[in-house]
């Protein structure tokens, strides 16, 4: 599949999440485990706040040895159709990193009238269109 679907795909996989569940459903749900190819993807289309806001968010898991893999199977081993906190999903051991992740989440775009992501994709695209067209057409 063309890296420009690829792209388009995970900007509106993250701002669904980000609108649904905030940053907290993102890395938890399947988007999360994307989370590597969601940083690069803000990198190409030129998102430099979000880029590396993300970044510092993944450097929070990391410094917590905590991957998105691990928040996704904490959540695959609930009662299907459950209704917990992220704490009593995951550990009320994780309570300080959740604190640190919204609070540099709090500086993403959507949270920012002055930035919109989509602006940033739709001008990739633009600038990436003919290389799209002769991936297609391959």
């Amino acid at each position: 599949m063309p890296v420009v679907i690829i792209d388009i795909i995970l900007i509106v996989n993250l701002d669904t999440e980000l609108n649904m569940q905030g940053i907290l459903g993102f890395l938890e749900n399947s988007t999360g485990l994307f989370l590597d190819d969601t940083i690069e993807t803000l990198q190409r289309i030129q998102a430099k706040e979000d880029y590396e806001i993300l970044k510092a968010i993944k450097s929070i898991l990391q410094q917590n040895n905590v991957s998105t893999q691990d928040l996704r199977n904490n959540v695959d081993n609930q009662t299907e159709y459950s209704i917990t906190t992220f704490s009593e999903t995951h550990s009320s051991k994780y309570d300080d990193m959740v604190s640190e992740i919204s609070e540099v989440a709090d500086n993403l775009y959507l949270y920012d009238g002055d930035r919109n992501l989509f602006d940033n994709l739709i001008k990739y695209v633009d600038t990436n269109k003919s290389n799209l067209v002769g991936e297609l057409k391959n």
